[in-house]
């Protein structure tokens, strides 16, 4: 009879010791969902950042007057010291399949002014104005994609007081202006 009291304390050990175990692998998968979330809400970030700071400079060289043999020098730095290569490579590690296809979409619109800038195009010419649009709205999509998620909800143009996200309608070239 004196082994039914140790035996009831073991299993009401065991009982809670299980709790416990249990509890912390709970917390310990939650705080891992929550940092990879993080992770990629960071990503996401940076990869805009760098898509943004890519178009200024590509805009900067646009502008200039930039001979032709050094034009193709100025469009690779300033791609490089975006750091645009490097933060795509972390979105298609780290980020989800929809992001990383609207990633890849609003990249390649980059790449296409890049391209238009590099042969020689000004940005107040059509050659930029025909690559930026797509860029522009591209570029809504991908915000749009990272708001989805996580889970937040999408807005339109005219909630932000836009009239499109491709910005056709402010363009010289589209209103005829």
């Amino acid at each position: 009879m004196d082994l039914l009291p140790l035996l009831a304390t073991a299993v009401g050990a065991v009982i809670a010791l299980s709790g416990t175990l249990l509890t912390d692998v709970r917390r310990d998968r939650r705080q891992r969902v929550r940092d990879d979330e993080q992770v990629r809400r960071e990503v996401c970030v940076d990869f805009v950042l760098a898509l943004n700071l890519a178009h200024a400079g590509l805009r900067e060289v646009g502008e200039a007057s930039v001979p032709a043999d050094e034009r193709r020098a100025a469009v690779s730095r300033v791609i490089h010291e975006a750091g645009l290569y490097g933060a795509r490579e972390r979105l298609l590690v780290a980020a989800t399949a929809p992001l990383v296809k609207a990633g890849e979409t609003v990249f390649r619109r980059l790449v296409a002014i890049r391209t238009v800038i590099r042969a020689g195009a000004k940005t107040n010419s059509r050659e930029y104005h025909d690559a930026y649009h797509p860029f522009a709205e591209a570029l809504w999509q991908f915000r749009m994609s990272v708001r989805a998620d996580f889970g937040q909800p999408s807005f339109s143009p005219e909630s932000v007081d836009r009239p499109s996200w491709s910005e056709r309608e402010s363009c010289a070239f589209c209103s005829g202006g």
